[in-house]
């Protein structure tokens, strides 16, 4: 069994959505993810500077106008031209574009309450500064001078990379408050810092919180679904149409899909018994396989419990275990529902998994979509 934690990365698709560089009017800034590029190969060199915060001038434009999020949550000034769009990232709550579509600026919104209790702003920073290496060639991050927005200090960093050959500039603002932690990420395709610095920077500082009272997220799905197959067509699973492929969380795994707004995982691995680590692997039992599989999940991660379970199943003819397991990886605070069958000669696991604040809302669905597995028997 090969369950590997090392992609069980969170917010990793808030921002490749950003590399994606979709035009305003997109419903969903996702479309097409590749999270399997050479992130070794990339350049990483980071440049301190002076950390005093320092005033940024407003936006002086006549034509400058603010704009608010959907549930007044905050507020941005943006320059003439420019206008609000919807985008499809749950923790975006507000999002931007200029005219010619060339330049995006995002608000990220994100609960306290989705990582460790002892999580820090550096600590945040650092982990949004590392997915923003996914995907992008020849990437830098600089420190710049940390500035104020809404009376708090924010850090602040210019990224640069190539993302398909083009050259992109981001310009990221992050602070805290007492629930959230905020983020204002502007980026420019084909901009560079010596041109945009200042004009984003002055963007990022007109941020206002209006709001730092948590809001319960719309999870809402679909009941439209599709069949999603493995390879040779022996399993299959019943998951929303809006669900996506292409996203590598395990090479082994025969299924595996996500969506991107829930940051909802899904993937299906099998696991034969004569190839299992046993003596007498012929005689394992499910309980056994259970049990030893769900202790790995926490073992691998180094801080979890099992929330629920065993708990007795049966999907379609198979007799089933099924666990919730919450862990804390990296201290992004994540649950699991793990569903184990067994079959004549192996075992699968049906995994599902996503931010421990936003599990509960989306259990039922994962029960619901379980249920509909199906193989192939031999």
């Amino acid at each position: 069994m090969q369950f590997n934690f090392a992609h069980f990365r969170f917010y990793v698709i808030a921002l490749i959505a950003v590399l994606m560089l979709t035009s305003c009017t997109s419903k969903n800034a996702a479309t097409a993810v590749q999270t399997n590029s050479d992130v070794d190969n990339a350049t990483h060199s980071t440049t301190v500077v002076d950390k005093e915060s320092q005033p940024v001038l407003p936006v002086t434009e006549s034509l400058a106008h603010t704009v608010t999020s959907d549930k007044d949550l905050v507020a941005l000034t943006i320059p003439a031209g420019w206008r609000k769009f919807k985008q499809g990232q749950l923790d975006s709550v507000l999002s931007v574009c200029d005219k010619e579509k060339k330049n995006v600026g995002l608000v990220f919104r994100v609960p306290k309450s989705a990582f460790a209790n002892n999580m820090t702003l550096d600590e945040f920073v650092q982990q949004r500064e590392e997915i923003s290496a996914l995907g992008l060639e020849n990437f830098k991050a600089v420190d710049t001078t940390p500035i104020q927005i809404d009376s708090t200090t924010a850090r602040t960093a210019d990224y640069s990379g190539k993302y398909n050959g083009q050259q992109v500039y981001y310009f990221s603002a992050m602070l805290e408050s007492k629930q959230h932690y905020f983020q204002v990420l502007i980026y420019s395709r084909g901009g560079s810092a010596v041109e945009q610095h200042h004009e984003f920077a002055t963007i990022a500082s007109s941020l206002k919180v209006l709001s730092d009272s948590q809001v319960k997220p719309d999870l809402r799905s679909t009941t439209i679904l599709k069949t999603f197959k493995s390879e040779d067509a022996k399993q299959q699973i019943r998951l929303p149409y809006i669900w996506k492929t292409g996203l590598i969380l395990n090479p082994d795994a025969l299924i595996q899909a996500w969506y991107e707004k829930n940051d909802a995982y899904m993937t299906i691995i099998k696991d034969w018994k004569s190839e299992l680590p046993y003596e007498k692997s012929s005689m394992i039992t499910l309980k056994d396989y259970a049990e030893f599989s769900a202790q790995l999940v926490l073992k691998r991660s180094g801080k979890g419990i099992i929330a629920t379970g065993p708990v007795k199943v049966n999907i379609n003819g198979n007799q089933g275990l099924q666990y919730e397991v919450w862990v804390e990886s990296d201290k992004v605070k994540i649950m699991y529902l793990i569903t184990y069958l067994e079959h004549s000669d192996s075992f699968s696991q049906i995994i599902f998994w996503t931010r421990a604040d936003y599990y509960d809302n989306q259990k039922s669905e994962f029960q619901r979509y379980t249920k509909t597995y199906r193989e192939e028997e031999i």
